[in-house]
C-alpha cells in the first residue's frame, strides 16, 4: 500500500488536527482559545478531545461533563465560520477485555471516539491492575517482562477496537510496547486512523513504512497541551514523506 510516486512534502495540505486538550483535563489553553490557535494556523477542523475521567491525575471529572463540552463547542461553533471544532474524548482503556473509561452512551452523542494506552489509569479489576497497570512499569526495567506486556498490551487495545467504535488509535506504542503491526491490521478492519503523534515525536520512518504496508489510514496529530502545539504537524509529515506514504493514506491531507 506504500506509493512509489510520492509527490513531495509541498504538495500535502493538512487541514485538521484531531487530537488536542484543554484545561478540562491538562490541557493549559481553554477550547476558545485552542480554537484561536487552530484559526491562526489555516486549519478547518479541530477535535477537542481530553483524557476519559479514569486517566490518573488529568481526567475529566466524570464521562457525563463531555456533554457538557460539547454543548460549549456547539455554541462556540456558532461564532466560528473559517473553523469546525468537533467534541471528542482521548479514552482510556481500563481492563483487559478492551472496556473504556467512557460509556457507550455518552460516546455516542461525540463527534469523534479516540482511545490509547495510558500507564495511569484506574483499571476495572485486580487482574487488570497487575498484568497492565503494574507489568508496564515493571517492563522498564526488566526484559522478560516486556516481552510478555508487549503481547497483553496488543491484545487489550485490539480488543477495544473491535469493541468500541473508535476513530483513532492515540501515540500507538508510547511507553507501551506494542506490536505494532498487529494493532494496524485491526485498524483497517475496524476502520480506525492509526494516528503519527507529532507531540510526542517517538515514532520512525520505518515503523510507519511496516505499519503502512497493512493498509491503515493515518491521521496527523498534534496532541496539543498548549495553544502554541495546536496544528504543529510537521514531523509527522517529514515521516510521511521519507516512508512515502501517499496523500490519499492521510485522512486530514489532501494534495494541493
Amino acid at each position: 500500500m506504500i506509493s512509489d510516486d510520492w509527490r513531495g512534502i509541498k504538495l500535502m495540505h493538512l487541514f485538521a488536527d484531531y487530537h488536542m486538550h484543554s484545561t478540562y483535563s491538562d490541557g493549559r489553553g481553554t477550547i476558545k482559545e485552542m480554537a484561536e490557535a487552530a484559526r491562526a494556523k489555516g486549519l478547518e477542523e479541530i477535535t477537542i478531545a481530553d483524557h476519559g475521567p479514569r486517566n490518573i491525575g488529568v481526567g475529566v471529572k466524570n464521562a457525563e461533563l463531555l456533554l457538557d463540552i460539547k454543548e460549549e463547542i456547539r455554541e462556540l461553533n456558532e461564532e466560528l465560520s473559517d473553523l469546525q471544532v468537533l467534541a471528542g474524548v482521548e479514552a482510556d482503556v481500563v481492563d483487559l477485555a478492551g472496556a473504556i473509561d467512557v460509556p457507550k452512551k455518552i460516546y455516542k452523542e461525540l463527534d469523534m471516539l479516540l482511545v490509547g494506552l495510558h500507564p495511569h489509569v484506574w483499571p476495572n479489576n485486580l487482574k487488570t491492575a497487575w498484568d497492565y497497570v503494574a507489568m508496564n512499569k515493571f517492563q522498564l526495567y526488566l526484559s522478560p517482562a516486556r516481552r510478555k506486556v508487549r503481547t497483553t498490551n496488543t491484545k487489550t487495545l485490539v480488543e477495544a477496537l473491535y469493541k468500541h467504535d473508535v476513530d483513532i488509535v492515540t501515540h500507538p506504542g508510547l511507553g507501551m510496547p506494542l506490536d505494532l503491526e498487529e494493532v494496524a491490521k485491526a485498524c483497517v478492519v475496524t476502520e480506525t486512523a492509526y494516528e503519527i503523534n507529532c507531540g510526542h515525536g517517538y515514532q520512525t520512518v520505518a515503523e510507519i513504512e511496516k505499519v503502512a504496508r497493512q493498509g491503515v489510514k493515518f491521521v496527523l496529530n498534534s496532541d496539543a497541551h498548549f495553544t502554541s502545539s495546536v496544528g504543529e504537524l510537521q514531523i509527522g509529515a517529514e515521516i510521511l514523506k521519507q516512508a512515502k506514504v501517499p496523500v490519499e493514506q492521510v485522512i486530514n491531507a489532501r494534495s494541493h
